[in-house]
């Protein structure tokens, strides 16, 4: 009993003495509780969809349209509408076009006999079924059911009753896709950039420790170029890892990858720049942690902040508007977005904007590595 009471006070005192790591774990479980709280606690909101109205009646002077349309825009927040001014049938190929690229995520088109369908059933002239057509964005399941939930209101507001109205989805991929296929282009790149970013602050501690970083840092060399040698390495070990990640999604996961060849390439290019920001992270952030048990305060505060506000988790439309900033900041969530646009559309090989976020932020937390590192004072 008096080893342990010996123990005790002595890891107690190693506590206390070490005033950032006090500092970490205050504040650490407080961040991870505000990103929980936040990430969770949301739901779907301000989907982006594009109404084309061919609607003309001619047994009525308005549109049975105004009603529905009124409640998309201004009784729900399901969904943030945007509707086409004089549209045309080719307005609404060109919508379909807008969420196979990403602008919406989902298109809607009243057909231009449907006030005079309704009518007719109302005066019981006719029996005739009118529909209305809905494009999706089939990618994230739990999104586009948002929009037909607020579809589905729509209609009880509007009409009190379906009054022979239908809803024909058409798909913009593939309706197989099953949610393991949606998680699988967010799933890798969060692997590569954790794994990376835990190899990269414990080893630039343990050569801290040892001394060889301290005396790399006191040598004539620029910081950035030591950085990168650290960096090199790596980066080789992210690719090993990238594809022992590829031939589980596709062999044990039954994951297809579509586009061929360069589609692979597409893979292996975005999942090395998710590994490079992870490991420039770890290295910045290694400046503040003299040790593994301070480096490890920050595990799963970076772990949790990246599954919840980078979309992994939880759609970004499910996120407070004031989070959104901060989740265009994370590499992952421009990684995980092109890896959905390489992995579930095929488009192969592309070049798009969502690099170039991932790759500033390299950039930017490879300058702060540099300038924050600093030899061990004596």
């Amino acid at each position: 009993m008096r080893m342990t009471w010996l123990v005790t006070k002595r890891v107690s005192k190693f506590i206390l003495r070490d005033k950032r790591l006090i500092a970490l774990m205050l504040i650490v479980p407080v961040v991870m509780s505000l990103v929980i709280g936040y990430g969770f606690s949301g739901a779907i909101k301000n989907v982006d969809v594009v109404i084309v109205n061919l609607d003309n009646p001619t047994l009525i002077p308005l549109s049975a349209t105004n009603n529905l349309t009124n409640y998309l825009k201004t009784q729900t927040d399901l969904v943030s509408v945007t509707e086409i001014s004089f549209p045309t049938l080719q307005d609404w190929n060109e919508s379909k076009q807008a969420v196979l690229d990403g602008e919406y995520k989902g298109a809607i088109l009243f057909p231009e006999d449907f006030t005079d369908t309704l009518i007719g059933r109302l005066m019981n002239i006719s029996n005739d079924h009118t529909s209305i057509e809905v494009y999706l964005d089939n990618s994230n399941p739990q999104i586009s059911g948002n929009i037909i939930k607020a579809l589905s209101e729509g209609f009880q507001f509007a009409f009190g009753s379906n009054m022979g109205l239908s809803i024909t989805t058409e798909f913009a991929f593939d309706e197989g896709l099953t949610q393991l296929q949606y998680m699988m282009p967010s799933i890798l790149p969060f692997a590569v950039f954790f794994m990376s970013f835990i190899l990269s602050i414990i080893s630039l501690i343990n050569e801290r420790k040892a001394g060889t970083l301290d005396l790399l840092l006191l040598s004539p060399y620029r910081k950035v170029n030591i950085i990168l040698g650290y960096l090199i390495p790596l980066s080789a070990v992210s690719i090993i890892q990238a594809t022992i990640l590829i031939i589980l999604t596709i062999f044990a996961f039954n994951v297809p990858i579509l586009g061929g060849a360069g589609a692979y390439f597409a893979i292996y290019f975005m999942l090395l720049l998710c590994g490079m920001s992870g490991m420039v992270l770890g290295f910045f952030l290694s400046t503040f942690a003299k040790t593994e048990l301070q480096a490890i305060q920050f595990i799963p505060m970076i772990t949790f902040t990246m599954l919840l506000l980078a979309g992994i988790l939880v759609p970004l439309e499910s996120l407070p508007r004031w989070l959104l900033p901060i989740s265009y900041m994370i590499p992952l969530t421009h990684g995980a977005e092109y890896l959905r646009t390489v992995m579930i559309e095929g488009t192969g090989f592309l070049w798009h904007w969502q690099i170039a976020p991932v790759v500033a932020f390299i950039v930017i937390m490879l300058l702060l590595s540099s300038l924050t590192l600093r030899e061990k004072k004596i």
